[in-house]
């Protein structure tokens, strides 16, 4: 006599319930009681279940499909105080590539700004929650004082700066050491000696310090006659810039800001024959007049989707007991503010 295989519906059957019940409790549905779970999960050992792997994805797609005729909606999360329009622009490269992939995907995506006037987090919260909304992807954030709590188990997040790192999201976010690392290399191989760092506090924050440790380790391995103190401070004036470059006399500016370049021109310096500029992971996507070690702010949009979308599939809500961190890597792409190397100008 075969064996009968053990399914849904002979557990349904020894339990006295529907197969739809069966199937939301393995799965821990919260509207199956507690006590059902538990008496189904027994039922479901002693018969020797096992869900076939196959039969368990297709469902799970064919569920998300019939739940709703409409595309699934991802929250892209504002944390800052100033609204979308005043974002930085290396931010709003970020949102642009995480709605492009969204799109691509299949998802829409809707803006929440946490700080709206007359707007409380818990309100935005219960939004989501009424609505089904799940993922979040959190824009790059200034400060820990932009940085927010959730109710973890109702959301699956990937944040997109490391300062948000304490929302126990997985993260995406420049490679801020190698990024500095390839752009004090490439200047050095052009016979650069004195390189200059002019960085905002927020600058460094958002870096979590990787441009100043990375700096300091290629300063203790230079003669100290090359070493240049960094412009560091609150905020960066043009005055500030200009008297910096006439105490410290660096021979290459290295900045994130481009209207440091700008103001070198401004100020009568010939870029670059008399000084040259280089900008560090800028929120420029232009090539040619200024050289930059570029990071695809949109990419690293695009890879916080990608993502989401994997836990998402999965059902994978809550909090994540170590998250992951992506690293996008900056490359180095030469422009008209660095002056040739040594090698080709003595060719």
């Amino acid at each position: 006599m075969n064996k009968i295989r053990p399914s849904c519906k002979t557990i349904a059957e020894a339990a006295g319930v529907s197969r739809m019940t069966v199937s939301m409790a393995l799965r821990d549905h919260p509207r199956v009681a507690p006590e059902t779970r538990k008496r189904i999960k027994i039922i479901a050992d002693q018969q020797g279940y096992t869900p076939d792997p196959n039969l368990t994805e297709l469902m799970r797609y064919l569920r998300k499909r019939d739940i709703s005729k409409e595309e699934p909606v991802i929250a892209i999360l504002n944390g800052q105080k100033r609204p979308l329009k005043e974002l930085s622009k290396d931010t709003l490269l970020v949102r642009e590539g995480a709605k492009k992939r969204a799109e691509d995907l299949g998802f829409k995506t809707e803006d929440f700004w946490l700080q709206e006037p007359g707007m409380r987090l818990q309100r935005v919260v219960q939004i989501l929650q009424t609505r089904g909304i799940h993922g979040l992807v959190v824009l790059p954030v200034e400060s820990l004082n932009d940085v927010f709590s959730l109710p973890q188990e109702d959301f699956m997040g990937v944040a997109t700066c490391g300062v948000a790192a304490r929302l126990g999201f997985n993260q995406v976010h420049p490679h801020f050491y190698q990024s500095m690392h390839v752009g004090i290399s490439n200047l050095t191989e052009k016979g650069f000696e004195r390189i200059g760092l002019c960085l905002t506090e927020t600058e460094d924050v958002r870096s979590n310090h990787l441009y100043q440790s990375y700096l300091l380790w290629h300063q203790q391995n230079i003669p100290e006659a090359n070493r240049v103190q960094p412009l560091y401070q609150d905020n960066i004036t043009k005055e500030d810039l200009i008297a910096w470059v006439k105490r410290g006399s660096p021979d290459v500016v290295l900045s994130p800001n481009t209207d440091h370049y700008y103001w070198l021109k401004e100020a009568g310096y010939r870029v670059p024959d008399d000084i040259s500029f280089a900008a560090l992971s800028p929120a420029m996507e232009e090539e040619g007049e200024i050289a930059q070690v570029q990071v695809g702010y949109r990419k690293i949009g695009a890879t916080a989707i990608d993502v989401l979308k994997t836990k998402l599939a999965h059902e994978q809500l809550g909090p994540t007991d170590n998250p992951a961190v992506t690293l996008i890597r900056g490359e180095w792409k030469d422009g008209a503010s660095v002056r040739k190397t040594r090698k080709t100008a003595a060719a």
